[in-house]
């Protein structure tokens, strides 16, 4: 079911499988995000939860017991319920099940919502521990925008200049190796030979927001809490994924024990968790 929210400048598009962005366009009818077009890539911007990235084997190991757990968590594929609808605000909400606890062995709500305010789209991620014990889980965003023209042609515009060095996923694992691209940047021209392998992954910028840019289009994505930002398309594809990730892909011999996979956050029995990013888009 795909349900609607505006404010008059900005509107959004959300299905309830995944709570998935499945479009967003300015009152002039102008298209921002991928159009989800299977010849590339069939998603258009899923959200990663309990996990993001890859796992050694697809699984990991927890309280001595091995579980299996496919790339990036299930959520992406789930059915949410539609919690709230409003004009300008939609609430989505997904909870353990009996199938979900056999892959993810802890009670929990997690809700996304979604919110335009004066032009802008704001997303918050709410965890809810449920369970009597400790909860251990990442979130991340994975939203797909549109270049129509290809990448190239595009850049990304760091809030301050960055010293960028990309952590090396293949096989969807991090390596060893990183790819240091250069000190001092600001502005990252896009192109696809930064593709060939996986995506571009910086852990720990300084900067709290990016912007893609060209064409006549200005995209500004404002996030906090999340450690990592991922950029990825496909060899020719005409789109570009921002990710924002608070967990990241296993590292190569790792020992798979959920509790040390990196990035991952921390909840107590009861606790609560909100992260949230926002997207702004304007065109020439």
């Amino acid at each position: 079911m795909i349900t609607t929210i505006g404010d008059g400048k900005l509107f959004a598009e959300i299905n309830t499988k995944g709570a998935e962005l499945w479009r967003i366009y300015d009152a002039k009818g102008k298209d921002y995000l991928w159009n989800g077009d299977s010849a590339y890539w069939g998603r258009r911007a899923p959200t990663l939860f309990p996990i993001c990235g890859g796992m050694i084997d697809d699984g990991y190991i927890y309280g001595g017991k091995e579980y299996s757990m496919p790339k990036h968590g299930f959520c992406r594929d789930a059915e949410f319920a539609l919690e709230t609808a409003e004009e300008n605000r939609a609430v989505y909400l997904i909870t353990h099940s009996e199938e979900r606890y056999a892959l993810y062995p802890f009670r929990f709500e997690f809700r996304i919502e979604y919110l335009i305010k004066d032009g802008t789209l704001f997303v918050y991620y709410r965890v809810s521990n449920k369970d009597e014990k400790t909860m251990y889980f990442s979130v991340g965003s994975h939203e797909a925008y549109a270049c129509p023209e290809g990448i190239e042609g595009y850049r990304i515009e760091f809030e301050v200049p960055e010293n960028l060095e990309s952590l090396v996923i293949a096989d969807n694992l991090v390596q060893v190796d990183r790819t240091v691209i250069g000190e001092g940047i600001q502005v990252l021209d896009m192109d696809y030979r930064f593709f060939q392998v996986d995506a571009l992954c910086f852990k720990g910028l300084k900067s709290r927001k990016v912007a893609l840019v060209g064409h006549g289009r200005r995209i500004e994505v404002e996030y906090d809490g999340f450690e990592y930002l991922l950029l990825w398309t496909k060899q020719q594809a005409p789109f570009l994924c921002i990710e924002l990730n608070c967990g990241i892909d296993d590292y190569v011999g790792s020992d798979r024990l959920l509790e040390h996979k990196e990035g991952n956050a921390v909840l107590e029995a009861g606790g609560e968790f909100v992260l949230c990013h926002s997207m702004r888009f304007s065109a020439e």
